[in-house]
């Protein structure tokens, strides 16, 4: 793997802004939420395991009425069987992914790597069990399963290097094999810009076909909603180096922008018909914000 340009991404600030977060999303994972993630063994996963603070609409019977008698503080009692959801992140290394329209800006790659870190960070404060890959043509090598917030540098590590350019875009491949490699079934992000020329529906069915709960992250640059680039141009594909020749006007562009916006629509109906969660994601926008957002509109929260 190769060390990014960006890595000063992941730097005390960026940690800072991740315990941020977590404070912010709190009230967002609530004791509703882990009542749906109940393992159905019995036994050993109903061994206590941790302590977190007393959010509202957490079940009053879960508290720890020792502890507040000599804290004077809530907290909440946290068992086995509530935490055990394995968390999955499927992050698209493409060459079209390393692409930005502005110099020294974020590339979608830098901007879906800090995505997945946040969101992991928070599954991970919430005793889940978290795992990162990158695809691109195929599905490289993983981070390996981690869980609690001691794991999460080993994470961060894994994201800082990202491997090298292999190919376009192949969700099929890519995520059959990741449905062959995964143990057991869970959360499953996919953080890409969907840009496959053989499209994306038979992956993104294959993962429901296996029974998992798909999550798309669908992340783009703002010139790619709406380029202004005008006159007789010569484009060059990012991923098959394939030159095309045009003349870029109002009308081409009216055209590109009626064509895109169906591409956009068509992922998002999808996701919605086949019960898959959908946000769109810009490279521009504070990554803070997007992970805020993606939470409320229910991509992790059903």
């Amino acid at each position: 793997m190769q060390q990014t340009s960006d890595d000063l991404l992941f730097d005390s600030q960026f940690l800072a802004k991740l315990e941020q977060l977590y404070l912010l999303s709190r009230k967002i994972f609530r004791g509703q939420h882990r009542a749906e993630r109940k393992s159905k063994q019995i036994g050993s996963s109903l061994e206590f395991a941790d302590y977190r603070n007393y959010t509202s609409g957490d079940d009053l019977r879960t508290i720890d009425w020792n502890i507040y008698g000599r804290l004077d503080r809530l907290f909440v009692k946290l068992f086995e069987e509530e935490q055990d959801l394995p968390v999955y992140f499927l992050v698209d290394a493409s060459a079209s992914m390393r692409w930005s329209s502005r110099e020294n800006a974020l590339t979608k790659l830098a901007q879906a790597r800090r995505v997945a870190a946040s969101l992991a960070y928070i599954a991970l404060a919430n005793l889940d069990r978290v795992n990162v890959f990158y695809f691109s043509s195929v599905l490289g090598a993983d981070a390996g399963m981690a869980r609690g917030k001691s794991q999460f540098h080993k994470l961060l590590e894994f994201l800082k290097h990202v491997p090298a350019a292999n190919g376009a875009t192949q969700l099929l491949p890519a995520l059959r094999a990741f449905a062959q490699r995964a143990k057991r079934r869970g959360l499953v992000f996919v953080l890409s810009d969907f840009f496959d020329p053989d499209g994306y529906d038979e992956a993104l069915r294959l993962m429901r076909y296996h029974q998992f709960d798909v999550h798309a992250i669908q992340v783009l640059d703002p010139a790619e909603h709406d380029p202004q680039l005008r006159g007789d141009l010569r484009l060059i594909d990012a991923e098959s180096n394939a030159p095309l020749e045009v003349t870029s006007d109002d009308a081409l562009l009216r055209r590109y922008r009626t064509e895109f916006g169906g591409f956009l629509r068509g992922l998002e109906e999808f996701c919605i018909a086949h019960q898959i969660g959908y946000v769109q994601a810009s490279s521009a926008v504070a990554f803070e914000d997007l992970v805020l957002r993606v939470l409320r509109d229910g991509v992790i929260i059903r």
